[in-house]
């Protein structure tokens, strides 16, 4: 609980950084940080649901929420609903550390796959989730949403 304030932070600077000229600047203006914060808060909270941080020097760098789905509840029974990292810590192997923890935790619940969804603009999100091994279901409303199966091993396929 003591770190949701610094992960709604960490959000929020992690959406400056990747979506300025995607998303309209009043909506990264109006990024709301208590709002942020208690969704986390509810994340912590739930036991469907489990939350991992990348911390470098105590300082949260990264994160990952992984479980029953609270955005895509449609077919899927496991999301990653979250997946944000810092821009000055990517590329270093944290997101493939991210896939690999959510393989292993979608698996060990019994499932054989997990849905993300990612805005259709975020190009380097989608390359790197491609080479990961996800693949694109559908794309609705400015969103891909990109289903990555789990092997025995609890790794990517």
């Amino acid at each position: 609980m003591d770190d949701c304030r610094n992960l709604s932070k960490l959000k929020r600077d992690v959406w400056i950084t990747t979506y300025t000229g995607i998303y309209p600047q009043e909506k990264l203006d109006g990024y709301d940080v208590d709002k942020n914060e208690s969704i986390f808060r509810s994340f912590v909270e739930r036991p469907d649901i489990e939350l991992f941080i990348a911390e470098k020097n105590g300082e949260a760098i990264g994160l990952m929420t992984v479980g029953k789905p609270y955005k895509l509840s449609d077919e899927y029974d496991q999301e990653v609903a979250l997946l944000y990292i810092r821009k000055d810590y990517q590329r270093q192997g944290i997101g493939r550390a991210f896939l690999e923890i959510a393989s292993k935790e979608v698996q060990s619940k019994g499932f054989e796959r997990f849905v993300l969804s990612v805005n259709e603009q975020n190009e380097n999100a989608i390359a790197f989730y491609e080479a990961m091994g996800g693949t694109t279901v559908c794309q609705d409303g400015g969103q891909r949403r990109i289903v990555f199966l789990v092997s025995k091993e609890g790794k990517t396929l």
